[in-house]
């Protein structure tokens, strides 16, 4: 690291410190991934001393004002307004994959490893997040035949699944119909079909069937179902599906010991994010219902909270072997 503005140390996100967010030597880091990487100047400055204390400050008001909106299903129409705001974008402009980022990625100061880090590119946190999904995606993904993400919103991680791992089926399930729609434009563009359809994770549909060999994908869409996943996760069960990763907010990874993490979880706690979630994998992994396979805190996270953490799971056969 070396001196940055105001005195603060300038840090970067590259391969060497990817690798230990995510336990992996960095031979094992996918081209993908270093290209991700490689894409923009992943650097910040670690913010010390009273900057520090500042955005501390400004997280916890921000955790304790009383309008803050909670997840839960009276957010449906929230979220329609906002993939359909993408898709009208992306469906005046040229393909360009930006066009479908969603808008709440966009802040200036992001949560890296128990620090606050400044940066002055907006997209340094999207950025991130595409390295650590060709990542998992080509490590959990490679070798099924096909991957269905549910609350896929714009789309983003299945077009990535298309360019890295193009003999998978695709399918995007979201409770907003912008989002299928959105889907339809960019199969065609992209050349390869994504199949569309509206799930409701609260009240999950028991007629839509997982092929043998598919994946399951969520990223930022269990969290708004907080504690009330377990139908999701019952009918995960049910499905069978070859594995599951989730790219989710854990509460349960947060040290509650530190001012830092207090913060995140007053905040994740306040908008109702998801909860419970992996003790209940957890005993189910203990009950030999399923095998966990991995859980980790990749210790990366937009202002409020760690919204990048992975849990990796899959059903295990009857009789406890698959």
């Amino acid at each position: 690291m070396q001196a940055g503005a105001r005195g603060a140390l300038a840090t970067a996100v590259d391969a060497t410190r990817f690798a230990a967010m995510l336990g992996v030597p960095i031979a094992d880091l996918t081209p993908g991934c270093r290209a991700a990487l490689a894409a923009q100047p992943l650097v910040g400055e670690v913010l010390h001393g009273a900057e520090r204390e500042a955005e501390l400050l400004r997280a916890l008001r921000a955790a304790e004002q009383p309008e803050l909106a909670r997840s839960g299903p009276h957010r449906a129409a929230d979220w329609e307004r906002g993939w359909r705001e993408n898709l009208r974008e992306y469906a005046a402009g040229d393909g360009s994959l930006t066009a479908l980022m969603p808008k709440y990625n966009r802040h200036h100061v992001l949560r890296l490893q128990g620090q606050y880090l400044r940066v002055a590119d907006p997209a340094f946190e999207y950025g991130v997040y595409t390295a650590l999904r060709q990542q998992c995606f080509a490590r959990w993904f490679r070798g099924l035949d096909g991957v269905a993400e549910f609350g896929c919103g714009t789309g983003t991680s299945l077009a990535l699944l298309a360019g890295l791992l193009p003999q998978l089926s695709l399918w995007g399930l979201d409770w907003a119909e912008s989002s299928q729609q959105i889907l339809d434009r960019l199969g065609e563009r992209i050349g390869h079909p994504i199949h569309g359809r509206r799930f409701d994770m609260f009240a999950p549909d028991a007629g839509f069937t997982l092929p043998p060999g598919t994946g399951v994908l969520t990223s930022a869409a269990l969290e708004q179902i907080g504690g009330a996943h377990g139908p999701f996760v019952d009918y995960l069960l049910a499905q069978q599906p070859a594995i599951c990763l989730h790219i989710e907010p854990i509460l349960e990874l947060y040290d509650e010991h530190t001012l830092f993490d207090y913060v995140a979880r007053r905040y994740h706690r306040r908008r109702g994010y998801l909860e419970g979630f992996l003790p209940r994998l957890q005993q189910l992994d203990a009950e030999r219902r399923i095998e966990l396979l991995d859980v980790r805190r990749t210790g990366f996270g937009s202002f409020h909270h760690e919204g990048y953490s992975l849990v990796v799971w899959r059903p295990r056969a009857a009789g406890g072997r698959r």
